[in-house]
């Protein structure tokens, strides 16, 4: 039960900062290109990827630790179904280089973010 509830009030915190960026993405063109989104994917992919070096080098900390910040806050804050929801609109809009530069953005972009951080942790851990 304790692993669940970690996971549950993390996401939570997670998906209200990812509503948080969104709404401040917004207020500065984020709706003519959505770098909010972009964003989210790019650092959370990145953090999900130092944490993970991180965890690795701290064994001994409660599993619940772990998940409430990589599944819940991380998995909270990343989204992927918004990512796929956002490109569909730019292909049925065809706006297709918008929707290349989106997509490759998000896919490559929160890849190499996330090897970044992978590539930090294993420096600092």
């Amino acid at each position: 039960m304790e692993k669940l509830l970690a996971v549950a009030i993390g996401g939570g915190i997670g998906a209200a900062l990812r509503y948080g960026v969104t709404l401040l993405a917004n207020q500065h063109g984020g709706i003519l290109f959505p770098y909010g989104t972009v964003f989210v994917n790019v650092v959370g992919s990145f953090l999900i990827g130092f944490l993970m070096m991180y965890f690795n080098s701290h064994m001994n900390l409660p599993a619940a630790i772990k998940l409430f910040v990589v599944t819940g806050i991380l998995g909270g804050f990343t989204t992927f179904s918004t990512f796929n929801m956002e490109l569909l609109t730019f292909i049925r809009a065809n706006e297709m280089a918008l929707g290349l530069l989106y997509g490759g953005l998000n896919v490559v972009g929160a890849f190499l973010f996330c090897w970044l951080g992978i590539v930090a942790g294993a420096l600092l851990y």
